[in-house]
């Protein structure tokens, strides 16, 4: 009775570990360098009446307040990226000015620590618009760069999305 319960004891650690281990590197998108993956969707949105592409109008963070004023919105680009911590990866958006990703850190509970700056081209003035706590694989979007008569909205979504439990 009592080895059958240290069995049954090790076997639950053991699955205990290989839980832990499949959330810490399939959950969050994480390679053992640090490194994420993550996708970076570039979208023209107007006030006027239009259409939403099909695969931004599943999207619910986009049809909410501020974005849901938006009546049409158009994905020009769509990139993947690979972020590892404290090192920016850059982007040159439609418009001309550059975006800057940099993955701040992981917190303890698995969601990214994200800054995202856009700044112009040879320039030195620096401008941090936005520094983000992100759960993974749910994207967050920032609007206001003007472009073609409409407003660029970027999306970022880091890791991957956790399975349904």
């Amino acid at each position: 009775m009592k080895s059958q319960k240290s069995k049954l004891r090790k076997g639950f650690t053991l699955l205990l570990g290989v839980v832990s281990f499949l959330q810490s590197n399939l959950v969050g998108a994480q390679s053992p360098g640090g490194e994420v993956s993550g996708e970076v969707l570039v979208i023209l949105a107007s006030a006027q009446e239009g259409s939403i592409a099909p695969e931004l109008a599943a999207i619910p963070a986009l049809r909410q307040p501020p974005f849901n004023a938006f009546r049409s919105m158009l994905l020009l680009e769509r990139h993947a990226i690979r972020l590892t911590p404290e090192r920016a990866q850059t982007l040159r958006l439609p418009n001309g000015r550059i975006l800057e990703i940099t993955l701040e850190s992981i917190t303890p509970d698995g969601r990214y620590r994200v800054r995202l700056s856009i700044n112009r081209p040879e320039q030195r003035d620096y401008l941090r618009l936005l520094e983000i706590v992100a759960p993974p694989g749910y994207p967050f979007f920032v609007a206001g760069q003007n472009h073609q008569g409409g407003t660029l909205v970027i999306g970022v979504r880091v890791g991957a999305r956790p399975p349904p439990k």
